[in-house]
């Protein structure tokens, strides 16, 4: 009877492993891509202002693509993370007298999803993947000089899950983003940037450096689990 009930555990072991296997037939390389070792481009973004009313309102989403100097979204994309019903926290502030300093902001994002090219050294050559954002988090510093703003800055942080393989994870770090181009600049707007979306008219426009993206599978891990182990990737 003992050795019976541990056939029957390692046949349910084997049978679990074989499942999981399945949900994985279609599995990007493991791995840090980062744009200063060229193994992964930079790209540009919009932030459509979906209700009128400017940035850092509720409901403003964004959409960005990779850019390789000619065209977008050869290599990846992410889209679709409207702002949470927060809006734009002010975390800290310094403006002297004369209104010159710098504003921070906290900004978290809820929804979208993200496309990798199957063709990129992530591959495994069975076509490219997808899959769905779970936080998205912009961190803001705005600076002034004499009261007008001169500079917007952001670092980005954002994690997802692969929709073909569910123990794979990634985790986008040190996505620093660049205001270029808003509504209301009286400058023409620049062409070939990703388009503002859920109809808007009007909204920011952002050119993306320094990306990293770490890739993680491990197929006995959790979301939360596996964040750990991104997070070791640092220490």
């Amino acid at each position: 009877m003992k050795l019976l009930r541990i056939f029957l555990v390692v046949a349910l072991a084997m049978l679990v492993s074989s499942v999981v296997a399945a949900q994985c037939a279609h599995q990007p390389a493991p791995g840090s891509y980062k744009t200063l070792d060229g193994t992964m481009i930079g790209g540009r973004a919009s932030e459509a202002f979906c209700a009128g009313a400017g940035p850092g309102v509720p409901g403003n989403t964004q959409n960005a693509e990779s850019w390789n100097g000619v065209a977008l979204g050869t290599q990846w994309k992410i889209w679709g993370m409207a702002i949470d019903a927060a809006g734009a926290v002010e975390t800290a502030r310094s403006i002297n007298s004369s209104g010159t300093g710098w504003i921070d902001y906290v900004t978290n994002y809820t929804g979208g999803f993200f496309w990798l090219s199957g063709a990129h050294t992530w591959g495994d050559g069975l076509g490219d993947f997808s899959g769905t954002i779970t936080y998205y988090n912009v961190g803001t510093k705005v600076s002034y000089y004499m009261g007008m703003i001169v500079g917007v800055t952001s670092n980005i942080t954002l994690r997802g899950q692969f929709a073909d393989c569910p123990y794979c994870f990634i985790d986008y770090s040190l996505a620093n983003t660049m205001l270029i181009w808003k509504t209301g600049d009286g400058a023409p707007m620049p062409a070939n940037y990703p388009p503002f979306l859920c109809g808007a008219n009007g909204g920011e426009l952002h050119d993306i450096c320094c990306v990293t993206l770490n890739i993680i599978c491990d197929p006995t891990a959790t979301e939360t689990s596996t964040w750990g182990a991104i997070k070791d990737l640092y220490r």
